[in-house]
Order: C-alpha cells, then sequence, then structure tokens
C-alpha cells in the first residue's frame, strides 16, 4: 500500500511549550484517519503542519509522498483544507467562493464547472448558490468551507473539527429525518 502521510518524530514547540512531542504515524492511501483528543493534544498542530502553515521544530513530514519543508508547492496541490474556523468571503456568492477556490487551483473551467455542481449538490447548497455568503447562517458557511476545500478534487483533504456549526440535515434518500 503506498504510503499518503508519513510523520517520523514530528515535534512543534512554541517557546518553552511543546504542543506536539514525537508524533509518528503512517497514513495509507484510501484510509480514513482521524486525530482524537482533549483540547490542547496538539491536534490542529499537526494539521497545520501537514498543510505547510506551521514549520515543524523537529521530525520528518511527507504529504503525497511530497516533504512538507522542501516541496510545499507540491504538497499544496495534493491537498484540500477545511479549517477549524470557518472562513469565506462574505460579500461572494457561495458559488463565487467555490469558483475562487477553484481558480485558486488553476482548474480548467469545464472541470470548475463540473466539479461546482457537484459539490453544490453534495453539500447540499443549491438552493443558495447565488445568495452571499455573509447571509447565510452558520452551517450553510461551514458547508460551504468544505465546498472550498473540496471543490479541485485533493488527493487527500484535512478536515480539521468538520461538525462544528454543521447542521443536521435529513437523509432524503431513505426518508430518514432527525425526528425519526
Amino acid at each position: 500500500m503506498r504510503v499518503s502521510i508519513l510523520i517520523d518524530n514530528l515535534t512543534k514547540k512554541y517557546g518553552d511549550v511543546t504542543a506536539v512531542d514525537g508524533l509518528s504515524l503512517q497514513i495509507g492511501e484510501g484510509e480514513l484517519f482521524g486525530l482524537l483528543g482533549p483540547n490542547g493534544a496538539g491536534k490542529t498542530t499537526t494539521i497545520n503542519v501537514l498543510c505547510g502553515i506551521l514549520e515543524p521544530t523537529g521530525g520528518r513530514v511527507t504529504v503525497g509522498g511530497h516533504d512538507v519543508t522542501n516541496e510545499l508547492s507540491k504538497v499544496k496541490e495534493a491537498i484540500g483544507v477545511c479549517p477549524q474556523d470557518t472562513a469565506v468571503y462574505p460579500f461572494l456568492t457561495i458559488k463565487e467562493n467555490i469558483e475562487l477556490f477553484g481558480d485558486l487551483h488553476a482548474m480548467p473551467d469545464d472541470k470548475l464547472r463540473k466539479n461546482l455542481e457537484y459539490v453544490l449538490e453534495k453539500m447540499r447548497l443549491l438552493e443558495w448558490a447565488d445568495k452571499r455568503a455573509g447571509a447565510c447562517s452558520g452551517g450553510i458557511k461551514r458547508r460551504l468551507n468544505m465546498a472550498m476545500g473540496l471543490i479541485h478534487d485533493p488527493e487527500i483533504v484535512f478536515l480539521d473539527e468538520p461538525t462544528v456549526g454543521m447542521d443536521v440535515q435529513p437523509d432524503t434518500q431513505s426518508g430518514i429525518s432527525p425526528r425519526n
């Protein structure tokens, strides 16, 4: 099995505070993996190192076969990110926010249009597509944030606290709803 993420003895310090202390793990291609732990355990710090937002203090980290310290542009091509805090452009519509992230990933127009319709449908955002993001509920903004991280069909997706602020949605396919 191909290794998608390799963390070898990762350490991240902020001055005298050690946020991540010697973390080692391998995540294979196609695996779904969750980091669980109490607040302050270093989960977001680890994700930020994997995304290249923070430099590790020590250890070796590769994402998609690329070293996060020396091949950051390749890492960024391979990943999609939904950060812990919802981050959308309030004056753009839902659709424009997603298109912007597709453009930032230099997606060809035809693929962007195809993927845009797909993520709008899968994230149940079609009816809000032309509304300004700032006028939407927190739950809609959270789904938008996730769609922005998925628009370019990344090889690896990082979801930091993905259910925070997410509205419960009924499953219209099976007839199951939160009230049943």
